[in-house]
């Protein structure tokens, strides 16, 4: 018998292939996912990035769906407050139902403090959403990395390692499969297989200041993510690849946040309010396919969430030999300032 509060995936669907890309924008605006009506009575969830955007909409559905613990991963405490009495005020929730803590992205110090906070409020994890990220429109770091690589990649790989056996201890218990979300972007596909690639590597490719270009470096940074996506499900899978946390990545496709809150000046501003009004869903619509990641089945472990299908990897991204080296230079490079934090790459 199929579980109410799981949802059935399947694998047609989406807009038709071969259209450009203006053309598959207003398809998905026309098209937004399904709102989910599973119930997440019970869990315990976390989301990042939860003060704004599609985080922001994705912990308020989580409350109206009944979850018992909704926390908000925030960069600011004020900003988590704000965001708090705004979703008690939607939902209707009580004060208790909500918890907030503190994490900077750019900082692996900060994760790791982020991460013995959430082992100290709560035994185990039902549902992770990392969706915490950024967009610059030009290059900036953070210590030894272009920021975008340290917030969208390393530091989301450290947290994912981190809460596993969090997520572990929800297994154990039997009562439902627990779920980790990576919210990516169709965008990881278009990184061609003829891109230059500094030394061979993606990574460093990202992080080069010289070839650096800010549409280029979305793109790089979402197939990295999906390389942290994959390994992290076979991580999870253990040794006979039996998934006990079923892990995932969706792609919300354009929606109106405040993502590209650095492109600043007026052509900039004109320009994000006539694309977004073109092409781009709300941060509600978006914020569907977070939450319904969520519940999926085992058949989702190690896809990609997209259009309320499971939609194909890009090229690059079914490179397994190209997949296995980047996750073992992401390991290498969070190793490099948090050495014997993470287990040995797979």
């Amino acid at each position: 018998m199929a579980d109410p509060n799981l949802i059935s995936a399947g694998e047609t669907g989406g807009p038709p292939p071969g259209v450009s890309l203006p053309v598959r924008l207003l398809w998905s605006k026309r098209h937004p996912p399904e709102d989910p009506a599973v119930s997440f009575q019970g869990k315990t969830v976390l989301v990042t990035g939860a003060n704004t955007g599609l985080g922001f909409e994705a912990a308020v559905k989580y409350t109206i769906l009944g979850a018992d613990k909704v926390i908000l991963g925030v960069r600011s405490a004020s900003k988590g407050e704000e965001a708090k009495r705004r979703i008690m005020d939607i939902s209707g929730c009580s004060p208790d139902v909500i918890i907030i803590l503190q994490v900077d992205l750019a900082d692996f110090g900060s994760v790791k403090t982020f991460v013995r906070d959430l082992e100290m409020v709560t035994p185990k994890l039902d549902v992770a959403l990392l969706n915490a990220g950024l967009g610059n429109p030009t290059y900036e770091k953070s210590g030894r990395w272009e920021l975008s690589v340290k917030v969208n990649v390393l530091s989301t790989a450290l947290m994912a390692i981190l809460i596993l056996p969090l997520l572990r201890s929800s297994a154990a218990a039997g009562e439902s499969t627990p779920h980790l979300s990576f919210v990516n972007s169709h965008g990881h596909s278009m990184v061609s297989k003829d891109s230059p690639l500094v030394d061979g590597s993606l990574l460093k490719t990202a992080n080069d200041e010289e070839t650096w270009e800010m549409n280029k470096s979305y793109s790089l940074v979402k197939l990295l993510g999906m390389a942290v996506m994959q390994t992290v499900a076979r991580m999870a899978a253990g040794e006979e690849q039996q998934p006990q946390i079923i892990v995932n990545a969706v792609c919300p496709d354009l929606c109106k946040t405040d993502l590209g809150r650095k492109w600043t000046g007026l052509m900039s501003n004109i320009g994000k309010t006539i694309f977004y009004a073109l092409f781009a869903r709300t941060a509600e619509q978006g914020a569907r396919s977070l939450v319904s990641a969520t519940a999926l089945g085992p058949e989702s472990h190690g896809r990609f969430w997209h259009h309320d299908i499971l939609y194909p990897f890009g090229d690059l991204a079914q490179d397994e030999a190209l997949m296995h080296k980047t996750w073992n230079e992401i390991v290498e490079a969070i190793a490099q300032e948090e050495p014997d934090i993470l287990p040995g790459s797979s």
